[in-house]
């Protein structure tokens, strides 16, 4: 059994179903694994989306069609407790379907940077001719787990970035505590790119 599984948001029952993220036109950044906390802008939302009215419950991991890991107070304060590193918390805003915005307060988990640990050996990819530091058409996605540091416990990675990877012990533990809005398949389940 490996150390790591992915960990993707996902819609559970009545969960809010955000769409892509809004006034911020530089979303490819959010997978680039580069600090974002300068330069990121206040005003970033993600809204609710108008196909899915009855979808509003708030979870600790809010679905999003970016793909993004966006966390609730609760759940980045739960990932401190843990000492996860390696992440940066970019405040964004959340609308309803009525352009309005909850009290709670939520955080993309920006990682960083880009871990260099998928073993090409072993993952079924086409080189992508447009752009040669991401791969695609990705099957059996597998990583070399002595080439990610001890130290990260959520991690993006390189040459795949829409893959993010956490320690199966704090994937446990988020579950055990409770938290909605995200699943855990092994990482040769990877869909993607």
């Amino acid at each position: 059994m490996t150390n790591y599984v992915l960990i993707q948001p996902v819609p559970e029952g009545d969960g809010a179903r955000c769409g892509y993220i809004l006034n911020y036109g530089q979303s490819f950044k959010l997978c680039a694994g580069l600090s974002l906390e300068s330069s990121f802008p206040q005003h970033a939302a993600y809204r609710m989306r108008d196909d899915f009215p009855d979808s509003t419950s708030l979870h600790e991991v809010l679905y999003n069609l970016d793909s993004q890991l966006i966390v609730n107070e609760k759940a980045r304060a739960f990932l401190d407790a843990e000492r996860v590193q390696h992440i940066e918390y970019l405040p964004v805003r959340v609308l309803n379907h009525k352009d309005r915005e909850p009290q709670e307060r939520y955080f993309i988990a920006n990682m960083l940077p880009l871990v260099d640990c998928i073993d090409l050996e072993k993952t079924e990819h086409e080189e992508n001719l447009l752009d040669p530091d991401e791969l695609m058409n990705i099957r059996n996605l597998t990583v070399d787990e002595n080439k990610i540091p001890a130290d990260f416990q959520l991690l993006r990675l390189k040459a795949v970035s829409g893959a993010m990877l956490i320690h199966r012990d704090l994937a446990a533990k988020l579950k055990a505590a409770g938290f909605r809005g995200f699943s855990t398949p092994e990482v040769a389940e990877y869909q993607g790119n």
